[in-house]
């Protein structure tokens, strides 16, 4: 039973690690579905994953991904986070610094439950910088 649930779990995982590269350029936000669901965002030099999550509100992975991290100032979002770590000086040179150095995969999640078991297993296997 257990083995059966990592078998799952990893599956979701590896069908998000396999989802086209989505770049955070003027087509990003076309490109993100308003549906629920899994991402991950890295450093695609380092293939270092610095933010991943699910999504389980209205707007999707595209609220998320593009409204809240690449566009948003809010506390938790990814741009103040590179700002209070230092990474960035400001919210908009993490804007600047996102677009050109990171790259996101999404992967359409309907289910609730696969949904949040899949985002608590992909943490722990992708270990993001930044996890909240």
């Amino acid at each position: 039973m257990v083995t059966e649930r990592v078998g799952e779990l990893t599956r979701i995982v590896e069908r998000l690690l396999s989802s086209p590269e989505l770049l955070f350029d003027s087509s990003l936000r076309s490109n993100l579905p308003e549906e629920p669901g899994l991402y991950a965002i890295y450093i695609r030099e380092a293939g270092e994953y610095i933010r991943a999550g699910r999504v389980d509100a209205a707007g999707g992975l595209r609220q998320r991904v593009y409204q809240n991290h690449f566009m948003g100032d809010q506390e938790g979002n990814l741009r103040s986070q590179l700002v209070r770590s230092g990474q960035c000086s400001s919210l908009e040179d993490a804007k600047s610094w996102i677009r050109n150095n990171c790259a996101v995969r999404v992967l359409v999640v309907r289910d609730d439950e696969e949904r949040r078991w899949g985002e608590h297993f992909m943490l722990s296997v992708l270990r993001p910088r930044f996890s909240n």
